[in-house]
């Protein structure tokens, strides 16, 4: 089948080029590193340094202003509500990577997602006469979607590359199913059906889709303006949401159910009834995006399709059972070697996720192919796709049989300690040391709100060391109050002078503070209040990155220090904080 497809737009609205006049620059800050700079910006770290004549890439200072590659764009900044909002782009399997070595994040469900414009392959010609950048959107959403479903990462240009040795365009128009072989699939065009397009997702097969965003498409078939990729679903306010990814930005965007339509994103998409799904390939595997009913259950929502979310399929090989197998009781991540690596490494043989010969380049080393399989085994067994071997993964071997056993000799995971003293806080096992009394004594407290609340147990210790005096202010010694928290708590409240910085000039004032009957209940409030906070909404996009998440809640109105988030990151750096977030995602 053959489509028509136009770009739609950029981020700038602009509908004749690719690439800016002006290539963006971004001013760095306090915890920025080329890497993390990299991933935010959608390039890699050798063309953010080459782009900026960085002999070293590891001296970077703050303040300094980098060039960033062109047709890659900073964050945007926040559009007006529509009639959905945009959703968070980082995938609960972290970034994949093609043959080429190129990282790209994922959506929630692990969908690549790929931009049309980006300057890789935005240029390349498309078909006959236009580009990938300017009409490219078609290509792009199958990319995508056959990279998800066929487990290869699949970007556009490579796709582009392989259409034009095997007609895989005429004119312009894209030739589908012939895109879909790439990957080992099939692509056939049913009937616009959200029935469809439900069993679809929900069994981990993102569908393409086209939307118009002109006035006066009207939503019809003749109105596509462009084309998207559905990966997910689910609930948000207690109605029916769809997630897509959107060539056009790389960003993942929600769509709202209106009848049998999808409508939102950032143009006001609305569906044309245009559809195109994908057959063949591996055994489906659902991402994490779930379809939850009203109450949380994992039973279907009225009026979407009536299909349950399947079970997570059986791994490849159909091989289920870990008995007779012992795996190590230890921490586990890139750089790790020896016996209890080996160990982990036959286990995920046994399931079908890594191969004979992937284990035979590094036996008994943790590597980014031993790391990616584990995050597989984690997305497939409802475990965070952290790509770490600790106590949830280590569960999920367990219900398939495998026995753990005691520590395996070998090189532990770097910065997890072999002795320590038992957690507080409902967290159990040592914890790392990081030389300080207060952030040692705290951490367990911090790591049980992150898996409660969502806040990095980093950003949750630098903020109780630096509003609590590291413990010993009037504030904490006399309420447990560890935040600086004002209003009424569970125990009542405290009056405590406090110093805020008002009209460019600290003074000090009385205010009454939340008081607590423990140290715990103060880390736990703490978490619920960010987390129940709409004015903190924005810094919950960024869970996996501890210094946005400060500066979020800091431009959010946290405190009136205007050096508070540096402070933070600052302190996060020096202590090496975010091994915590780690374990709290485990």
């Amino acid at each position: 089948m053959k489509g028509r497809f136009t770009f739609p737009f950029r981020e700038s609205s602009s509908l004749t080029t690719t690439t800016s006049a002006r290539p963006n620059t971004y001013a760095v800050r306090s915890g920025d590193t080329i890497n993390k700079l990299a991933e935010r910006f959608g390039t890699t770290p050798s063309a953010l340094a080459a782009k900026n004549n960085l002999s070293d890439p590891n001296k970077i200072k703050v303040g300094q202003k980098l060039v960033l590659p062109d047709g890659f764009d900073a964050a945007p900044a926040a559009q007006p509500s529509r009639a959905a909002t945009t959703a968070t782009t980082a995938g609960a399997g972290g970034p994949v990577r093609d043959s080429n070595g190129r990282e790209f994040p994922t959506s929630r469900d692990g969908t690549p997602l790929f931009k049309q414009g980006d300057a890789e392959w935005g240029k390349r010609t498309l078909g006959t006469s236009s580009s990938i950048g300017a009409a490219g959107c078609a290509m792009t959403a199958t990319a995508m979607a056959v990279s998800k479903i066929s487990g290869k990462t699949i970007n556009p240009g490579q796709m582009d590359a392989w259409l034009d040795k095997n007609g895989g365009y005429s004119g312009n128009g894209l030739n589908w199913d012939k895109a879909a072989q790439m990957g080992g699939l099939h692509a056939s065009s049913p009937a616009w059906s959200l029935d469809t397009i439900n069993k679809q997702v929900d069994a981990g097969r993102p569908v393409v889709v086209g939307v118009d965003y002109k006035a006066g498409s009207n939503g019809g078939a003749n109105g596509t303006d462009h084309w998207i990729t559905i990966t997910g679903r689910g609930q948000e306010g207690g109605k029916p949401v769809y997630y897509a990814n959107d060539p056009a930005t790389g960003k993942q965007i929600t769509l709202s159910q209106d009848g049998n339509t999808l409508k939102g994103g950032p143009q006001g998409y609305k569906t044309t009834g245009q559809l195109r799904t994908f057959s063949g390939g591996n055994p489906p595997r659902p991402g994490t995006s779930t379809q939850p009913a009203p109450g949380g259950s994992t039973q279907p929502a009225p009026g979407t399709g009536g299909t349950t979310a399947p079970a997570p399929a059986a791994p490849a090989g159909g091989k289920e059972s870990l008995k007779g197998t012992t795996l190590p009781n230890q921490q586990l991540k890139r750089g790790s070697k020896g016996e209890g690596v080996e160990k982990l490494q036959d286990a995920l043989v046994k399931l079908g996720y890594m191969t004979k010969a992937q284990v035979a380049t590094g036996p008994g080393t943790f590597g980014p192919k031993t790391e990616a399989a584990l995050k597989k085994f984690q997305k497939d067994h409802g475990v965070d796709a952290i790509g770490e071997y600790g106590p949830k993964t280590r569960a999920a071997f367990e219900k398939l049989g495998a026995k753990i056993g005691g520590a395996a000799s070998g090189t532990p995971s770097t910065g997890t300690p072999s002795t320590g003293t038992p957690s507080t806080g409902g967290v159990t096992g040592p914890l790392p040391k990081t030389g300080n009394a207060f952030m040692d004594a705290m951490a367990a407290d911090a790591i049980k709100s992150q898996r409660e609340t969502g806040v990095p147990a980093s950003v949750t210790l630098a903020q109780a060391a630096l509003e609590s005096g590291w413990g010993k202010s009037g504030l904490s010694t006399k309420g447990n109050n560890f935040f600086g928290i004002k209003g009424e708590g569970p125990a009542g409240h405290v009056t405590m002078p406090t110093k805020e910085f008002l009209n460019g000039k600290w003074v000090t004032v009385d205010a009454a503070f939340r008081k607590y009957n423990s140290p715990s209940e103060s880390f736990a409030d703490h978490g619920n209040f960010l987390r129940k906070n709409k004015r903190y909404a924005e810094a919950f996009n960024h869970t996996d990155n501890a210094a946005r998440f400060a500066q979020e809640i800091h431009k959010a109105g946290y405190a009136t220090d205007p050096e508070y988030s540096n402070k933070l990151i600052a302190m996060i750096n020096k202590y090496g904080l975010e091994r915590f977030d780690a374990i709290g995602r485990q």
